[in-house]
């Protein structure tokens, strides 16, 4: 994974901040977030921290990292700013399952570093900036009673991995352990690919 890159090479890039798994030394990063494979693209862009109070939560039999779209509640969550390709936005959204379990949602968090991603170079320390986030939506209401945390570490947090399930983990029903669960997956994309009626 490159520190930052002079150009980015695979076409439009984005922000996203992550605050569990996929950071640095979480046991997401090197299969997800540092995955150089199939033309993904990633670069480190700095720490930072979200703007105003959010419930980071730690939920479900693996004891997943969730962070709840519910504003001046929690707390400030700390976390990593990735610049990434449209290769690796499309595989971190399927490692999250989104739209299924997560939503991407347009977020904005302030650096807590100098900027180094080929697009943020010349961001500093406490500048604010337009990113994107994995927000738990449509959650239990019990799911917002559980602890509130400012940062996510693995080892600290009893996180359960695919590797440690060898490789057979229900994530279906972790996730309606915690969250109103609509349709399977492959039932929503399966209706969004039928051909529209108006048209």
């Amino acid at each position: 994974m490159s520190s930052g890159p002079s150009s980015t090479s695979g076409g439009a890039t984005h922000l996203i901040f992550v605050y569990g798994t996929l950071m640095r030394g979480q046991p997401n990063f090197e299969p997800f977030t540092a995955d150089r494979s199939h033309g993904r693209m990633s670069w480190f862009a700095g720490a930072a921290e979200t703007l105003i109070s959010y419930p980071l939560v730690v939920a479900s039999r693996y004891n997943i990292p969730m962070l709840l779209p519910v504003e001046d509640q929690g707390k400030k969550v700390q976390g990593e700013l990735f610049e990434i390709n449209d290769a690796m936005l499309e595989h971190m959204d399927s490692l999250e399952g989104c739209p299924r379990y997560y939503e991407r949602c347009p977020f904005k968090v302030r650096l807590l570093a100098d900027a180094t991603s080929p697009s943020l170079k010349s961001r500093r320390a406490g500048d604010v900036v337009d990113c994107h986030v994995y927000f738990l939506t449509d959650f239990k209401p019990e799911t917002l009673n559980r602890p509130w945390f400012s940062t996510f570490v693995a080892a600290e947090m009893g996180y359960v991995s695919v590797a440690d399930c060898g490789g057979n983990r229900d994530i279906e029903g972790a996730f309606a352990e915690v969250k109103v669960l609509g349709k399977p997956m492959d039932e929503r994309l399966l209706e969004l690919r039928q051909p529209r009626s108006d048209k």
